[in-house]
């Protein structure tokens, strides 16, 4: 085959028939590309960059890629993703063969508009899958609002391509329960129940984050607290030692 008529699938479509997300296949072929350049092996026989227009007119990164790119792919996709990918790459491979040798007699640019919308329609489906796990993880209950913020944030940006819902931007200085008592000189225990006693662990005195536990590597909420919880706690304690 003349290098012409080689056949090359987007890298659109291969996410899809990988079942991944456009841009995690993106961010693979960036470092694959990566240990080629380090090793001067050229990647064009595997693929080759290029761009597409999304609905909204912006122009967008792809790869199209060969089917030895797919077969180089496909070695590093285990269990049954690999093997599904294997199978439905080879059959588009077959299907653009059969193309290009009809498409000699006869025009086929109908069943290329078709394709082209059915592979736009299986990455639309791919994209809100994605999306959905993410907004099932923001119902848990535990979450900190910070983590749901930006959980739904990253929703609508992998739905939309734009980052529509701002990231949370963190920039007061928390404290936790330990330094907060050295201040005081009591322990962290003991913040921690008089917080707890006088209604503190709000978004006005700290904000919940996820940590590792002390005696474990499983991440458990806490409350670290602002600079501005001290003086309130100071004054529960001197009302303490007076009565």
């Amino acid at each position: 085959m003349s290098k012409q008529l080689e056949n090359k699938l987007s890298s659109r479509e291969v996410a899809t028939m990988m079942e991944v997300g456009h841009p995690e296949l993106l961010r693979k072929i960036k470092k694959i590309n990566e240990d080629f350049t380090q090793s001067k092996i050229a990647f064009s026989k595997y693929w080759t960059e290029s761009s597409y227009k999304d609905a909204s007119g912006k122009s967008n990164r792809e790869f199209l890629i060969t089917k030895r790119g797919c077969e180089f792919l496909a070695h590093k996709t285990t269990g049954t993703k690999g093997n599904l990918f294997t199978d439905r790459y080879m059959d588009r491979f077959e299907q653009m063969k059969e193309a290009i040798s009809i498409g000699k007699i006869k025009p086929v640019k109908v069943d290329k508009s078709l394709k082209e919308k059915e592979i736009e329609a299986r990455l639309k489906n791919a994209r809100a899958r994605e999306a959905n796990i993410l907004l099932k993880i923001c119902n848990n209950p535990n979450l900190p609002k910070e983590y749901v913020q930006v959980l739904q944030s990253k929703a609508t940006e992998i739905i939309t391509g734009q980052a529509i819902l701002p990231l949370p931007v963190v920039e007061r200085k928390t404290y936790s329960a330990t330094e907060i008592g050295q201040e005081l000189g009591i322990s962290a225990n003991k913040v921690g129940s008089l917080a707890n006693k006088h209604n503190l662990k709000t978004d006005e005195y700290g904000l919940e984050v996820w940590d590792k536990a002390k005696h474990s590597n499983k991440e458990v909420p806490t409350f670290r607290y602002y600079d501005n919880v001290i003086p309130v706690l100071a004054e529960i304690l001197s009302n303490e030692k007076a009565s």
